[in-house]
């Protein structure tokens, strides 16, 4: 007879789907259900139990087959039964199988369960993949108590969370604001059993499952093909449902064919169990909470029945919610932690978005993620772990290898919509030169579901097969968590040696990288795979400019963080009575790198996230000006003599070299001060002017003319318009927050507004203009400052658009291949004539503060106070049409989105930008620091404590706090600005006379790599006044100042 596989294939499916899946769980006995619902915030767990043992809970009966649940919100299920004599049997463990009524995909994406016994300890959650609750072993230890009629009771906590990435995604939603108190989208709880698992048909599921993928992905002229396709057919001729003996014949059948061993030349796949959770998405901070809890009793669950497995889980929030809302998980947990089987991974407070914050949130992110890590868990980790953030700054390398990491993982950029990246096991090199072993896992994914396909996938993608075979595979549903299931590490265990996919070894991260990296550095030698610059994905470039509202929030927040520890640094200083309140700073240090988090920041959850996060923001604004208040008390008491400003900023660099001292807000001009001059046109216009540079506004509110006058150089293009607002076409295929297409850049439409006031203010030259688009309006004021280089800008956006995308035209006179911008602890270049596909692909950017054009001899800067996207291309000139050639650099001011958040930033919006003329480095930052510094009342005017006096280049000191130790000491955060080599004195103020500076890693520990270059001259502590500071290109160092 002749042998069809593919025929053998489709008899597979179909016997794998009537004849063996349903008989994995048999039902003994079906539970009774009384439900308790909350159809608004859930009650936490432990309030719940102690509400339900004092009689204060009233359940009502539940019948199956009904709707149940509103939308967030909760219901507790009282599932009770009774076990029949005799169980259990034959060998068989009990089981609680429930369906709540799942989708058959969107694994964390909707609801989940948690189930608890009476005393109000969790047991493990349940969702649409993994829907068994331990009962009983096969021996008869149980998981809740039974009666000696064998009745029982359980608890099941249900979220009502509705699926807002359905099928087909991206549709426009309300369920992302609150609790609606309504079943918008009902579920139906269909069953609630008790159950036998019966091991030999769950076996015999996998085996089918695997030798029918391998057949899948076998050559069809190979005989491992018609080797599989025969076993197969064998096996199924065996196997009858009627007959629980044949299981075992019919596995048989399949041995051979599953113990042959791997090829010689296989990829060798490190499996680790991971989860990776949102701390907030589809779904806000407080079911995050409950989703580690869901989670973690899952990969607990999973511990108890496969000792093989190996689990990994990053951030310390996630891991701190645990241990104040479910302490029993939290103690099972460490218990596994202690055995090194519950692996704690990254060490950050969370997995923080990659090049929106601040260097010193970043620094953050791990001194805090690390001191909960050592004093809760008792673990060093060993590496960073950011699979999923939009884009990596190339300050991460220094940043990590400086915080004492050896490895970094992440695999985001696998999806890059244009171009491939070139590595996946390499040293990646930041800007400063600092090397860090990192690994892109090849499977693409943070979440597998260890099939064959993911196996052979990996294998054939993994790019630096000539050097090495290693590879890490995390698997286990992820986003909304959920975690490694029974199935997969069946799966993986058939695998472990099994030809026709890569051998698989369950172990952990740190095992992975340490073989890893031994291995690709003995083969390669000299030829390393090394990739230098920041890790820029090429997707996901809208959120940049989403929910601005909130980024501005961050960055003002980071702003005003810096300038109270140093007050604060000052205050205790200069008061020995003063107590620095650092529980009150941690906690607002914490929920800003929360809100840090790769979802949160970007602009790419729901509206119920960004709105907590605009409420934390508010709040901490306010209370951190209000210690600011009381830090300048302290220091006026302290300095009576002092002189008060009404109104300053302290800047952290200024090239006078008052860096860090408060200068008044508002300048004031003396007899010999250039006035502004401004003068109205016949046609309109109005032309203003200091001696440094003259800007012309015509009549539609646009600048035509910005002349340098010193150099004689025009900076706006002949036929260009500087300050000109273009609303563009912002509809994405896919991803609507997320992304802004290529094509909303084709399709930008100018707004014409008008001139509506102009005169002098202050000694400053000020024009009023306003836009009226629709029901948007937008009000900008020009303002030129005497002895400014800077044309300086302010909008007021109301916004009341959808789908749109708003940029403000800043067109230059520069030519230029290339753009110098902000990023942390130093600068990168992007492309800005677009020759490849790579340079195409850069078609939006990261701006950070600032960004720089330059041609031979001369530049220009964009300064801005809270925007971090912009985009630039060459302009041509055209000598007949009357175009001046340039650069077109545009600023991102709004976007609006539908999905996730249908009234994405809908509402008042503030920016300040200036165009600086004749720009250099220093200048540049100097103007970047003063336009981002908060404005601050009653401000004395005292020398700095720690002051840098310049000897070669230039050199930052970017953050001035008390050590995080409360030990009095003063950490100062220093870095070279411009990417050469540099050189300083550092001087210390009276208070600090005679104290001793020395050098230490970013957590502010003598933990410094020997590989790393020291900025401080001369070995170990010494005297700080006069001490020597020498730094190579972007070099970032940590100072420790101690008082004798």
């Amino acid at each position: 007879m002749f042998l069809k596989p593919e025929a053998q294939l489709e008899r597979c499916k179909r016997i794998l789907r009537q004849r063996v899946d349903p008989h994995v769980h048999p039902v003994v006995a079906h539970l009774d259900v009384e439900s308790f619902d909350i159809p608004g915030e859930p009650m936490p767990s432990a309030e719940f139990f102690a509400k339900a043992a004092a009689g204060d809970i009233e359940f009502t009966p539940f019948t199956l087959g009904r709707e149940w649940g509103t939308t967030w919100g909760t219901v507790w299920f009282r599932l009770t039964g009774q076990v029949p004599a005799g169980y259990p049997k034959d060998g068989r463990a009990l089981e609680v199988v429930i369906d709540l009524g799942w989708y058959p995909h969107s694994c964390g994406g909707h609801i989940e369960g948690l189930a608890y016994r009476p005393d109000g300890t969790a047991i493990k959650a349940v969702h649409p993949l993994n829907h068994w609750v331990p009962f009983m072993s096969a021996d008869g230890e149980t998981q809740v108590p039974i009666d000696a009629d064998g009745r029982f009771t359980l608890y099941l906590e249900a979220a009502s969370n509705p699926l807002l990435l359905g099928v087909p995604p991206f549709i426009e939603t309300e369920l992302g604001e609150r609790a609606t108190g309504r079943p918008d989208e009902p579920y139906v709880f269909k069953s609630a059993d008790l159950t036998e698992f019966d091991r030999d048909y769950d076996a015999y599921r996998v085996d089918l499952d695997v030798v029918s993928s391998l057949m899948e992905l076998a050559d069809k002229r190979s005989p491992r093909y018609w080797q599989l396709a025969k076993a197969l057919q064998r096996s199924l001729n065996l196997f009858d449902e009627r007959d629980h003996d044949s299981v075992s014949a019919a596995r048989e059948a399949l041995a051979d064919v599953l113990a042959r061993p791997a090829n010689a030349s296989a990829m060798n796949v490190s499996a680790v169990g991971h989860a990776h959770i949102d701390s907030a998405w589809l779904w806000p901070v407080r079911e995050t909470r409950r989703k580690v809890a869901r989670t973690v009793s899952n990969a607990l669950a999973l511990m108890d029945a496969d000792p093989d497995f190996r689990y990994a889980m990053s951030s310390a929030q996630q891991y701190a919610w645990l241990e104040e809302d479910h302490p029993d998980l939290f103690a099972r947990m460490k218990r596994r932690i202690e055995e090194g089987r519950f692996i704690p991974v990254g060490g950050m407070w969370v997995e923080a978005d990659g090049m929106l914050p601040a260097g010193e949130s970043l620094i953050r992110q791990i001194s805090y993620g690390r001191r909960y890590f050592r004093e809760h868990l008792g673990v060093e980790p060993k590496g960073i772990w950011l699979p999923d953030s939009f884009g990596y700054t190339g300050a991460w390398p220094q940043i990590a290898r400086r915080a004492g990491y050896e490895w970094f993982l992440t695999q985001k950029i696998s999806w890059n919509d244009t171009t491939k990246f070139p590595h996946h096991s390499f040293l990646w090199e930041g800007i400063d030169g600092s090397r860090i072993f990192t690994h892109f896992p090849p499977s693409d994914t943070y979440a597998a579901w260890c099939k064959a396909q993911e196996l052979d996938y990996a294998e054939k993608n993994f790019q630096d097969k000539d050097l090495a075979d290693r590879s890490l595979l995390l698997f286990g549903f992820g986003d909304g968590g959920g975690g490694p299931t029974r199935d997969m590490m069946d799966h993986l265990h058939r695998f472990e040696n099994l030809e026709g996919v890569s051998r698989v070894t369950i172990e952990g991260p740190d095992d992975f990288f340490d073989k890893a990296r031994t291995q690709i550095e003995e083969n390669a030698g000299d030829e390393m795979p090394t990739y230098k610059g920041e890790l820029y994905l090429e997707l996901h470039r809208g959120t940049l400019t989403s929910q601005q509202d909130m980024k501005r929030g961050c960055r003002r927040e980071e702003s005003l963080l810096r300038t109270v520890e140093y007050l604060g640094a000052a205050a205790a200083l200069a008061d020995p009575d003063y107590v620095y309140p650092g529980e009150e700073m941690d906690r607002i240090w914490k929920t800003l790198l929360l809100n840090q988090f790769h979802d949160i920041l970007p602009g790419s959850s729901i509206s119920w996230v960004h709105r907590e996060a605009r409420e934390d923001y508010a709040r901490d604004l306010t209370r951190l000006g209000k210690i600011a208040a009381d830090m300048c008390a302290v220091l006026r008491r302290a300095n009576p003599d002092a002189d008060l400003l009404p109104e300053a900023r302290i800047a952290q660099y200024r090239t006078d070299g008052a860096s860090w001292r408060a200068r008044p807000t508002v300048a004031t001009y003396d007899g010999t001060t250039t006035p502004v001059a401004i003068e109205r046109t016949d046609d309109g216009a109005v032309r203003i002017g200091n001696g440094l540079i003259d800007a012309t506004i015509d009549h539609d509110g646009a600048v035509s003319s910005l002349i340098d006058v010193a150099a004689g150089r025009e900076l706006v293009p002949e036929g260009s318009r500087l300050g000109r607002y273009e609303l563009m076409k912002d509809e994405p295929a896919v991803w609507d927050a997320w992304e802004i297409e290529r094509e909303s850049l084709l399709m930008g439409r100018g707004l014409v507004g008008r001139i509506v006031d102009a005169g002098v203010e202050n000694g400053r030259a000020v024009v009023r203009t306003r836009i009226e688009h629709g029901d948007t309006t937008i009000d900008t004021t020009i303002t030129l400052a005497p002895e400014s280089a800077t044309l300086d800008f302010h909008a007021d956006v109301d916004w009341h658009e959808h789908e749109r995308f708003l940029k403000v035209d800043l067109p230059l006179g520069i030519i230029a291949d290339r753009a110098t911008y902000d990023c942390q602890y130093g600068l990168v270049e992007r492309p800005i004539v677009k020759n490849s596909a790579s340079d195409e692909a850069k078609f939006e950017s990261s701006t950070g503060r600032f960004a720089i054009l330059a041609e031979p001899g001369y530049a220009a800067a964009v300064i801005n106070g809270s925007l971090y996207g912009s985009d630039a291309a060459p302009i041509a000139g055209d000598a007949v049409r009357g175009h001046g050639a340039g650069t077109m650099f545009r600023l991102s001011l709004l976007s609006a989105p539908t999905f996730p958040d249908p009234r994405t930033d809908i509402g008042r919006h503030s920016f300040d930008w200036s165009v600086l003329a004749d720009a250099t480095v220093e200048r540049v930052n100097e103007a970047a620091c003063a336009l981002n510094a908060p404005v601050l009342a009653d401000v004395p005017d005292i020398d700095p404590c720690i002051t840098l006096e310049s000897e070669s280049g230039t050199v930052v000191m970017d953050w001035i706090k008390p050590a995080d130790d409360g030990s009095g000491d003063i950490i100062a955060r220093v870095y070279e600005a411009t990417g050469g080599r540099a050189s300083v004195r550092l001087h210390v103020a009276e208070a600090l006379a005679g104290a001793t500076v020395r050098e230490t890693d970013v957590l502010e520990g003598d933990a410094l790599a020997d590989d790393l270059p020291r900025a401080l001259q001369g070995e170990g502590r010494q005297a700080a006044e006069g001490a020597r500071l020498a730094f190579g290109p972007f070099q970032l160092a940590t100072l420790r100042l101690s008082r004798v």
